[in-house]
């Protein structure tokens, strides 16, 4: 009796060290993984994951895009914008001259609606002009992030992908 207990400990400390690992492997390389996964058109699954593991992932080396460790869940984006979760969705909110925009998403990074502080603009739908000039803030903070991650020892895109793409792809 006593060899099964230890044999049985022994293989639960083998099976919860896998799993740890596998957590820590999708959260450390999930930028890399979302950047490689199918996904619905308008969704942004590498800012996505960016935000929710900010502290795993490597950081670009440069002053475009970086995350400040006080702040925690917030990608910045230059001077004048960031990506940030919140309690529905994400928002990027970018600094204009006089002026401050929030342009909401839904949980895929998918662009919703905007508000501004100035003219008193709550939750107003997006038009061509403002999605463009999102596409032309994110596109370069986009791609920043995805040349800073390495690639996976053991690479988990199948499990990545399992885990997320009835979240990104619909």
């Amino acid at each position: 009796m006593k060899k099964f207990l230890i044999v049985l400990s022994l293989f639960l400390v083998f099976i919860g060290t896998i799993y740890i690992y596998i957590q820590y492997n999708l959260a450390r390389y999930s930028v890399y993984y979302a950047s490689r996964m199918p996904r619905k058109e308008g969704t942004r699954p590498e800012l996505v994951m960016a935000v929710e593991n900010g502290g795993l992932i490597d950081n670009p080396q440069n002053n475009h895009v970086y995350f400040e460790e006080e702040r925690e869940h917030t990608l910045y984006i230059g001077n004048n914008a960031y990506f940030k979760s919140n309690f529905d969705g994400y928002y990027l909110r970018v600094g204009k001259q006089n002026a401050i925009y929030f342009y909401h998403t839904d949980l895929t990074g998918n662009f919703v609606n905007y508000s501004s502080i100035v003219g008193n603009k709550n939750e107003e739908p997006l038009n061509k002009e403002m999605l463009q000039e999102i596409e032309t803030i994110l596109a370069p903070a986009t791609q920043d992030l995805i040349k800073a991650q390495k690639t996976p020892s053991i690479n988990l895109q199948i499990l990545f992908n399992q885990k997320y793409e009835s979240r990104f792809h619909e």
